[in-house]
């Protein structure tokens, strides 16, 4: 978390909390959508029209159009199951309408027999971290930056 200083007067501790509650539930429907390939609901229900997504594993240079992201994803999951889990999170809310988060993560990613993703691994476990940021919508919390930092990586 960097050094920024909230304006912390501006948002009552119990819609603080209350923030905190919605931004947890837009997560977890990450997790959800993303582990039911529901692509439709993903964009609908979790992200903010406008994103910065960052996975420097996959790619050096960030998504910036959500559809772009959506599409990569769909094709990088083909058949595979997975398994996303999100925990700890240490979310700040900024505003009324901003904040930002980082979830530990673990991933499990697994193809069926002879198959590979187009990154080209079978299967893939992996442990770290998301670093978000989040805005308030007239339709809710959503996420407005991703970058997924992986710290130990199994695969083959």
């Amino acid at each position: 978390m960097n050094n920024e200083m909230p304006d912390h007067q501006a948002v009552s501790p119990l819609d603080r909390l209350l923030a905190i509650e919605e931004i947890k539930r837009v997560k977890a429907k990450y997790f959800y959508y993303l582990d039911l390939k529901d692509w439709k609901g993903w964009k609908r229900e979790v992200f903010a029209p406008e994103i910065v997504f960052y996975v420097p594993e996959f790619r050096s240079e960030p998504w910036t159009d959500v559809d772009a992201f959506i599409a990569w994803t769909a094709q990088q999951a083909g058949q595979q199951v997975s398994v996303h889990h999100g925990h700890m999170p240490d979310i700040e809310i900024l505003s009324a309408t901003t904040a930002k988060g980082i979830w530990a993560m673990e991933d499990i990613l697994r193809h069926p027999e002879g198959k590979k993703s187009p990154s080209g691994f079978s299967f893939l476990h992996g442990y770290g971290h998301y670093h978000e940021t989040y805005v308030r919508t007239e339709v809710g919390w959503r996420i407005t930056s991703v970058r997924l930092t992986r710290l130990y990586v199994e695969s083959k």
